[in-house]
């Protein structure tokens, strides 16, 4: 039986772990161009690591949209949803861990 984890794209996967550790959110463009990550707080920690895409395609964006994910929290921003976070706690990290 395919899981979420095993179905979402590694662009998504990506995208999902960068919002979730270093606190990033997506700016929305169109559909035919990637849409930035950009970081949540103004003020960066020294020793944060980089993210693994400052730019994300827009079909992962849809995923993460379409799974729940993400969700605006304006028109033209992204944030981690509730879902999105007890996915990456329960699923993405604990498999990383593992």
């Amino acid at each position: 039986m395919a899981t979420q984890e095993n179905t979402m794209s590694v662009g998504g996967r990506h995208a999902l772990r960068d919002m979730v550790e270093l606190q990033m959110y997506l700016a929305a463009r169109s559909q035919q161009t990637p849409w930035p990550l950009l970081p949540r707080r103004a003020r960066k920690t020294h020793g944060t690591k980089a993210p693994d895409s400052n730019l994300v395609e827009f079909s992962a964006v849809k995923e993460l949209v379409d799974g729940g994910f993400i969700e605006a929290s304006s028109s033209r921003t992204f944030v981690v949803s509730k879902s999105g976070y007890r996915f990456y706690e329960e699923e993405m990290k604990s498999r990383v861990s593992a």
